[in-house]
């Protein structure tokens, strides 16, 4: 004999399985929904920064052959406001092209790579600014070759170099040291210092690596820089962290496992 209780009992499993099936469903369709929207976002993201970058370095290429001698004060303004806004809209492409890599490798490679010569290439992107501010770069690459992906590391010196220039003191020449060695336990340690601005480590310590901050008010950036920086050294299985003093400028210290690269 089937009792009340029996029938209550087994009521309520069937409501408890029918909720827990709605609820799996509407998990699967939720992921399925944010996978495609997921999808579509970093195609939009990839195909804008791609048909970007080609007209944006023509722009960018016939600013620099204006002779801006010949030109009025008015028209020397004109030009130097091209030219800012030109400058942000190819580091925004940048930071987006880098995110983008982030998102997208899953199987990162690493190599053996020349830190000089990614440095070298690096210092090539701001001839100008190395000329034209009279900037001192001193290097001594103890470990010249590291296990690391190369463009990432490409990234990260570039990211690196930019706040550097980017936040110059303007009471002296902007001096920039970069070094690798070996410590104790084997690791490669790579540090890039600069006599620059330096940032308030009491106020912004715990959000110096994060998305979307800033530090100086009066220095146009992205915010994204060394949230990238961060999030390619940790995916390889490094570390880095920074000591900064106020008018004194910032050193970076990066650890890389001095792992056998096959």
């Amino acid at each position: 004999m089937i009792k009340n209780s029996d029938i209550s009992a087994l009521a309520a499993n069937f409501r408890e399985y029918i909720a827990r099936n709605k609820t799996e469903e509407e998990r699967d369709q939720l992921i399925e929904d944010l996978t495609s929207r997921n999808q579509d976002l970093s195609q939009f993201a990839y195909i804008t920064s791609h048909n970007l970058r080609a007209p944006l370095s023509n722009l960018i290429g016939l600013i620099d052959i204006l002779n801006y001698d010949l030109l009025d004060e008015y028209n020397k303004k004109i030009v130097d406001m091209f030219r800012d806004s030109a400058d942000k809209l190819n580091e925004t492409i940048y930071d987006l092209t880098q995110m983008l890599s982030l998102k997208q490798n899953k199987a990162i490679k690493i190599e053996k790579v020349s830190v000089s010569r990614i440095f070298k290439k690096v210092c090539n992107s701001f001839t100008k600014q190395i000329h034209t501010m009279g900037i001192f770069i001193h290097t001594d690459f103890q470990c010249e070759l590291i296990p690391f992906n190369k463009s990432y590391l490409e990234s990260v010196l570039m990211n690196l170099m930019s706040n550097s220039v980017k936040y110059c003191s303007e009471n002296r020449a902007l001096r920039i040291e970069i070094a690798t060695r070996l410590d104790e336990d084997n690791n490669i340690i790579l540090t890039f210092s600069d006599n620059g601005m330096g940032i308030d480590l009491l106020k912004h310590k715990d959000r110096i690596f994060g998305l979307n901050e800033r530090f100086h008010s009066h220095v146009n950036g992205s915010g994204v820089g060394l949230f990238i920086t961060k999030t390619q050294i940790t995916s390889l299985g490094g570390s880095i962290a920074v000591e900064s003093e106020v008018d004194k400028g910032s050193t970076f210290t990066i650890t890389i496992k001095n792992e056998q690269v096959v």
